[in-house]
């Protein structure tokens, strides 16, 4: 194998410390501004204090806000993964007339603006009387991140070894049982991408959930905007650290899910080989 200069070699480290020093930068600031004593955001910091940690358990919207985040993100991803699957395997197992304009269909959610589709959704629910609500969210917040799970997952499917479903199906296995036993383990790596990727991306809704949206099922994007426009003080600073450690928590977690894959744990292998 042909080696690259030393000098070459050094440069990419270099680049790659310069972009994870520009990406760290904010978040560092962020929790240095959440020890802030002054009244008011400022960096650096006049002094160093824990108030603003005080100041947040007398803000309980923010914990309300937090556990309806994390159930409609819970539960949108849920409704994804299922739907998604299944819309997966229609488009990339079977031949059916139509076929690629249902798919551009179901991704069609992932070019088209959020704002515009915030307001599509607040139309629809309107209509059928559930707007306001965290059930009308979790439909919306479904629809949104469909297109990760179906583009993940069809990805998949394509790279799943059919012989395995089909000496199960000699076996005497029924379609059902194939699934569920020889095509969904095979599927293990794509379904946890698509979730934690769909997770994070309903977690973090902000345009479908101020529209749709009333109090008090707000979510946490939602409530931290809602303060904002009436104080600017470290407070917003405390919950995006608290979040920045939620997210680290969620990372070992995925990580501790993802070397659980046999594929995962097979390229682990190889990279400590070389």
């Amino acid at each position: 194998m042909r080696h690259r200069p030393l000098w070459i070699t050094g440069l990419l480290s270099a680049a790659a410390w310069l972009v994870c020093i520009f990406l760290a930068t904010p978040l560092v600031i962020v929790v240095i501004t959440s020890l802030n004593s002054a009244a008011y955001s400022v960096f650096p910091p006049k002094g160093l204090s824990f108030r603003w940690y005080e100041n947040l358990t007398s803000q309980p919207q923010f914990l309300q806000a937090f556990g309806n985040s994390v159930f409609t993100s819970l539960c949108s991803t849920l409704l994804a993964l299922v739907a998604g699957t299944l819309a997966a395997l229609a488009i990339q197992r079977y031949e059916f007339p139509g076929r690629n304009l249902l798919r551009a269909i179901f991704m069609s959610p992932m070019v088209v603006p959020k704002i515009a589709l915030g307001v599509a959704y607040l139309i629809l629910f309107s209509k059928l009387k559930i707007a306001g609500g965290l059930f009308a969210l979790i439909l919306g917040e479904a629809v949104t991140v469909l297109p990760f799970v179906l583009a993940i997952v069809g990805s998949t499917l394509a790279n799943i070894k059919k012989e395995y479903e089909e000496a199960a199906a000699d076996l005497g296995a029924g379609p059902i049982w194939v699934f569920f036993t020889v095509t969904l383990p095979q599927m293990r790596l794509g379904l946890l991408l698509s979730g934690a990727l769909s997770f994070i991306f309903t977690f973090d809704q902000v345009e479908t959930a101020l529209l749709i949206l009333r109090p008090p099922n707000y979510t946490l994007p939602i409530e931290l905007f809602l303060y904002m426009e009436k104080w600017q003080d470290p407070t917003i600073a405390v919950v995006s650290t608290l979040m920045l450690l939620f997210a680290i928590l969620l990372f070992f977690g995925l990580k501790l899910l993802l070397r659980s894959v046999p594929e995962v744990q097979k390229f682990v292998n190889k990279q400590h080989d070389k």
